[in-house]
């Protein structure tokens, strides 16, 4: 196993169950939408904690937290709620984002909603991936590249996390596939890392 695999998983394991926890709360809120209030206070795995450790918050306008999450909810009831570049762009259009497109900011929000699915994205994982542009599009299809390039990678790290991550997963059993989102967050975690020249 190489030294960037080890960091790797250091840094998944030191997150992943802070992250089930954000991605657990936001599910509850998006069933019962009246928690909003609650929602978007300090605590931990509320929204506004998760704008701040996913570095966010200084995307938007400050005192907006709220607005943001009625955006956010409006969306991911529509009809394409896995569109991050249309959200992105919706987002600027509103006084919340100060007219600018935030892509990285629309797909760590709208993962929370759909982990499953959507890995985000940063300028480091951006910077693994050689990626200029920012477009969540362009980064799907580089990351699915990656992906099918490094699964054998990924299942052995995973394979070794297993005894751990399955002790984490028991706290978490109202959550869907949790096999998916394992993956997808150590694959996050691969990509952050490697981008990351504090790790090389």
């Amino acid at each position: 196993m190489e030294s960037f695999q080890i960091q790797s998983i250091g840094n998944f394991l030191a997150y992943y169950k802070t992250d089930l926890n954000y991605i657990k709360k936001f599910q509850e809120f998006k069933s019962n939408p009246s928690l909003a209030s609650e929602y978007i206070t300090k605590e931990i795995g509320s929204f506004y904690s998760f704008l701040i450790e996913f570095r966010v918050v200084r995307n938007f306008t400050n005192g907006a937290t709220d607005k943001l999450l009625d955006e956010t909810l409006l969306w991911i009831n529509s009809k394409d709620p896995d569109n991050v570049d249309a959200f992105a762009e919706k987002l600027a259009q509103t006084t919340l984002t100060r007219g600018k497109i935030m892509s990285s900011m629309a797909s760590k929000i709208l993962f929370l909603n759909n982990p499953w699915e959507i890995i985000p994205m940063d300028s480091l994982v951006r910077k693994t991936l050689e990626q200029k542009e920012n477009k969540y599009v362009i980064y799907k299809n580089n990351l699915n590249r990656f992906r099918e390039i490094n699964d054998l990678t990924f299942e052995k790290c995973l394979d070794y996390t297993k005894p751990l991550t399955t002790l984490i997963h028991k706290d978490f059993n109202e959550l869907e596939k949790l096999d998916v989102i394992c993956k997808n967050r150590f694959v996050d975690k691969l990509l952050w890392t490697m981008g990351n020249k504090a790790f090389h």
